[in-house]
């Protein structure tokens, strides 16, 4: 009996320890996926055709299996405001002709968002991985660019050419990040090898009439170094935060100390 006591103690001093660790773990090593809000209106400073802010990185330095997400927020008006000022819009994925031309030319275009319903606050949520669990659902692979706009005007909803894509320039690019290919691009094996000076060498060679004097010198052009990958300007409207997601290390650590709770449990019940 005092053999069986010390055994449920023991697991008990254990269970305990694990959850200390499960959450000591979690604290230290935060995920890196960003949450980003971005509100689809006219008046936002992001659609700016002076700068580059509607240009965004995703999944930039991202832990594996961690993706960055985005919400795309419809405007909302309060009851009693001007119908002709209130916006509404169709928001598009394109192809980057498309984009730059502000033209969907596309018969069946694949919409992200609809946001008709002004008086109701809706919003759109956006994780960006390579898979989706929906059948047709949107995926994004990493080195890829993706490009939304919206050709809605005040009057038509479902207008495919200009709008306020040409008007106000609502577009948005998203650049999935692409760690093996920024690994490759930064690395130069030329760089890494060591750098050997070539001194001028001079060969004298004397007969009975003259001395003629030889020199051969060879010379050696460095390389120029290939600059990284420059991220954009920062989106000063986009709100970011960092999530408190657990590691994959960490994950793989807590199915361990769960499976040798269990294995003494298994013991201790003996």
């Amino acid at each position: 009996m005092m053999f069986w006591n010390l055994g449920v103690a023991f697991l008990h001093c254990f269970i305990l320890i694990l959850l200390l660790s499960i959450q000591t773990i979690l604290a230290l090593k935060p995920g890196s996926a960003r949450l980003m809000t971005i509100h689809w209106n006219s008046t936002n400073p992001i659609f700016r055709i002076d700068n580059t802010d509607n240009i965004i990185d995703v999944n930039k330095n991202n832990l594996p299996f961690e993706y960055d997400q985005v919400d795309l927020i419809c405007p909302v008006y309060t009851q009693g405001s001007m119908e002709e000022n209130m916006e509404k819009y169709i928001i598009y994925n394109v192809s980057k002709d498309e984009y730059e031309t502000c033209r969907i030319m596309n018969a069946n275009p694949s919409i992200i968002a609809v946001c008709d319903k002004p008086y109701k606050l809706m919003y759109f949520t956006i994780t960006f991985r390579p898979f989706t669990p929906q059948p047709g659902g949107l995926e994004f692979h990493p080195g890829h660019d993706y490009y939304f706009i919206s050709t809605s005007t005040n009057d038509d909803l479902h207008r495919r050419i200009g709008g306020r894509c040409t008007t106000h320039n609502m577009k948005i690019v998203f650049k999935v990040w692409d760690s093996k290919a920024a690994i490759t691009s930064t690395y130069n094996p030329v760089e890494q090898s060591p750098t050997w000076w070539t001194v001028p060498t001079i060969r004298t060679t004397t007969t009975s009439m003259r001395t003629t004097t030889t020199t051969r010198a060879s010379t050696k052009t460095a390389p120029k170094k290939t600059k990284p990958y420059n991220n954009k300007k920062q989106n000063e409207v986009v709100k970011s935060e960092e999530l408190t997601l657990g590691a994959q290390s960490a994950a793989v650590s807590v199915k361990l100390l769960v499976l040798g709770a269990l294995f003494a449990w298994a013991i201790a019940m003996r």
